[in-house]
């Protein structure tokens, strides 16, 4: 599918306040990796993601039969980042392709990663004094063609800590209004922006959530315009520690199943068929008279109908012929004009910044869940924040090029945390920790000894 005109829906679809929504696209530039360790075509185009990740793992994992590894991210969102990811054939996607004890794994990898960058040692020894911290998680198993939020078709969690001076250009951000390149604006901005957060309220009210205290939080749609708040659908946790639990891991497996199950009756809704499409292909939509008496029996409000209805306007078919033109054409313009195929969306975990109730980032007392839906945009959940009071933080990166020592910095951080988060979790049951590699030299990497 694509959009019938480019510029109506921005105007349509997003509340009128969203002109002075506060925005920072162009500000947050993150340097890549020393140019010895750009990716070799066989690190970028291998099936197997342990080929791919064999000069940059740090540590590999094991959950039962599933494997993982700490990776050192060939395109990093901030200097101290990094990811823990499934390197499993088949690939595994989502919450729910995985086994609970992997998912637990991952889960708890984040929260060793939150009370490591919360330490006051640590924080003097890599110069992380009052940073920002995020945990993000992109799901989008079903766009094999364009450009795709999920690039890394594997269960993966990025694990990412912003120093005060790269959070610096934030201080100045812009307002939405003063973007004029319809590409970016599409791209930084989904269409499903407002009304996914609203449709995802109203999918997860009544889902059980099953952690004491955590609640589903009522969409207020005018705190994230008036930049008060997170883009997306928030629920509200009590503090990081939840990550420990298993009862988080079910948490977002129902999370997941609900988003799931309520897109392909959307889509069913748009085109008579529930299933995702062939690669380079999207379903003909069904007319518009059929489309709206569909949404019509979905059991979601009518502001979210009529929403949706209005989004159908917009839509025309994909022609074979265009699909063609399109995947030979320039990426900005595929993304612009071409779906992501449903489910897609981010989760995202973080919490604002400390306060008289918290000692430290890891003794926050509540941390949000933020859920944001995909329909165009290619930008995940890692590289389209809510970042230090700024509600949309876009993450430029490949910025230039760190140096050798910045390089040989955020190795030894990585390193710590692999030898830290090996400590805390060494005894959970089926889980095996390989032993951590050491980081030889900006050409090598982290070879396999």
């Amino acid at each position: 599918m694509t959009e019938r005109r480019p510029t109506d829906i921005l105007a349509e679809l997003y509340p009128a306040a969203a002109r002075d929504l506060p925005v920072a696209w162009n500000q947050m530039r993150i340097p890549g990796p020393p140019a010895q360790l750009a990716l070799t075509r066989q690190e970028r185009k291998h099936p197997d993601p342990a080929v791919r990740y064999h000069r940059r793992t740090i540590q590999a994992l094991d959950a039962g039969n599933d494997r993982f590894a700490l990776v050192d991210k060939a395109s990093p969102h901030a200097l101290h980042d990094l990811m823990v990811s499934g390197v499993s054939l088949p690939a595994q996607p989502g919450p729910c392709d995985v086994t609970p004890l992997a998912g637990q794994l991952l889960w708890r990898t984040g929260a060793s990663f939150v009370r490591f960058v919360s330490q006051p040692d640590v924080q003097r020894e890599f110069g992380l004094e009052n940073g920002r911290l995020h945990l993000a998680l992109n799901c989008d198993p079903n766009t094999q063609d364009r450009e795709s939020c999920q690039a890394n078709k594997q269960f993966h969690l990025h694990l990412l800590y912003w120093t005060r001076s790269e959070l610096a250009p934030l201080s100045n951000p812009e307002r939405l209004k003063s973007i004029r390149d319809p590409l970016l604006r599409r791209q930084a901005l989904d269409p499903m922006a407002f009304l996914g957060a609203r449709l995802i309220h109203e999918v997860l009210a009544d889902l059980p959530l099953g952690i004491p205290e955590a609640r589903l939080l009522p969409y207020r749609e005018e705190e994230a315009v008036g930049g008060c708040g997170p883009l997306g659908c928030l629920v509200q946790l009590p503090g990081w520690g939840v990550l420990d639990d298993c009862a988080f891991e079910a948490l977002a497996r129902r999370i997941h199943r609900r988003i799931e199950t309520s897109a392909a009756d959307i889509l069913a809704a748009f085109t008579g068929r529930p299933e995702p499409p062939p690669p380079w292909r999207r379903h003909a939509l069904l007319p518009r008279r059929q489309i709206h008496a569909n949404l019509g029996r979905l059991p979601l409000s009518a502001y979210v109908r009529t929403a949706l209805a209005l989004l159908a306007e917009h839509l025309r078919d994909l022609p074979p012929a265009l699909a063609e033109r399109l995947k030979s054409g320039s990426a900005a313009v595929r993304k612009h004009h071409m779906t992501l195929n449903l489910p897609c969306y981010s989760l995202n975990l973080y919490s604002p910044a400390p306060n008289l109730r918290a000692r430290s980032l890891g003794s926050a007392p509540e941390v949000y869940l933020i859920v944001q839906t995909k329909l165009f945009s290619g930008i995940g959940g890692a590289g389209l924040v809510s970042l230090d009071g700024v509600p949309s933080v876009r993450i430029l990166r490949g910025e230039g090029t760190f140096s050798a020592e910045q390089w040989q910095h955020r190795a030894r951080f990585q390193r710590a945390f692999a030898h830290f988060n090996q400590r805390r979790l060494v005894r959970m049951p089926g889980v095996r920790f390989h032993p951590v590699r050491r980081f030889v030299d900006i050409f090598r990497g982290w070879p396999h000894s």
